[in-house]
């Protein structure tokens, strides 16, 4: 049987160390713990909010008035077959890179070092240098809210796109995902990985709580460049910094909250719009606004 708490602390279980708390909370280890939560939530009358690593996303100040599932605390495993892997969705992006890594296998090398879960990774279609999520999976596993079925779904009727799938914005869970991977040897795709991660190291603020890119990439342009062409590199309002290393990444400087970034964010739009005419679009999701 599940466990099921109530008032906890959500700060220190996502990347920004930022947010109030959750009404109601869960670490579920399996499909069938998943779905009694789901079930506990329905009786009592409750929104489910699903929770991973906590990247690339924002809590309010307000917290979660509702169940929050942590799926990456215990619903965490790799079963592989060959150049296949199904992989949870609360497992880590990154630590699924370094498996494959370490067994030869080549594809998702670039995606080294991206903090979020397999489950986040499908739903935003998650991508870096010339990789995304949608060039390596096979199908997901999909849990169908509210009538808590389960699901195959193949790669080409999830709508992959840069940065979304036809699960963003719904209610349905990822449980699990196929991958596909190529054949290659331990030493040349650790050495690639390495580089990967190399280049993020030197290009992105991982010293400072973020929640990764702010904003999506405009087409024909980069948000970063946007932004720092309009002088914002260094703005902040409380705690929250557009960080001088690379300004598509707010950073939580120590005592920033979640209101302190919303309008960080609502600035950078707003001068970006006004010298250039390009809106920024979000790439943060933002939970109990």
């Amino acid at each position: 049987m599940i466990k099921i708490s109530e008032n906890i602390a959500l700060f220190d279980k996502t990347s920004y160390r930022i947010g109030g708390g959750a009404r109601f909370y869960a670490e579920p280890c399996c499909e069938e713990e998943i779905i009694e939560a789901y079930k506990f939530a329905g009786e009592n009358g409750l929104d489910v909010f699903v929770l991973g690593r906590g990247t690339n996303l924002l809590i309010s100040d307000n917290g979660i008035n509702g169940l929050v599932l942590n799926l990456s605390a215990k619903y965490t495993f790799v079963e592989w077959d060959n150049v296949f892997a199904s992989v949870s969705g609360g497992y880590l992006l990154d630590g699924l890179a370094l498996l494959a890594a370490r067994k030869g296998l080549a594809g998702i090398e670039e995606l080294s070092g991206i903090p979020g879960t397999i489950g986040g990774a499908v739903v935003m279609n998650a991508g870096a240098f010339e990789t995304e999520i949608a060039g390596l999976l096979r199908s997901a596993r999909v849990l169908r809210v509210p009538a808590l079925t389960v699901e195959t779904v193949l790669t080409a009727d999830l709508a992959l796109g840069y940065r979304t799938s036809a699960l963003k914005g719904g209610r349905d869970v990822v449980l699990s995902a196929v991958f596909k991977f190529t054949q290659s040897d331990a030493e040349t795709v650790l050495t690639a990985r390495e580089k990967i991660l190399s280049r993020r190291r030197e290009k992105q603020p991982l010293d400072l709580p973020s929640c990764g890119s702010v904003f999506k990439r405009p087409q024909g342009n980069y948000a970063g460049t946007l932004i720092e062409s309009c002088g914002l590199k260094g703005f902040s309002i409380g705690g929250a910094t557009i960080s001088e290393k690379h300004a598509n990444f707010i950073v939580n400087t120590g005592k920033a909250t979640a209101k302190d970034v919303m309008e960080v964010i609502k600035h950078i739009q707003n001068v970006v719009y006004k010298k250039t005419s390009i809106l920024l679009e979000p790439e943060v999701i933002f939970m109990g606004f």
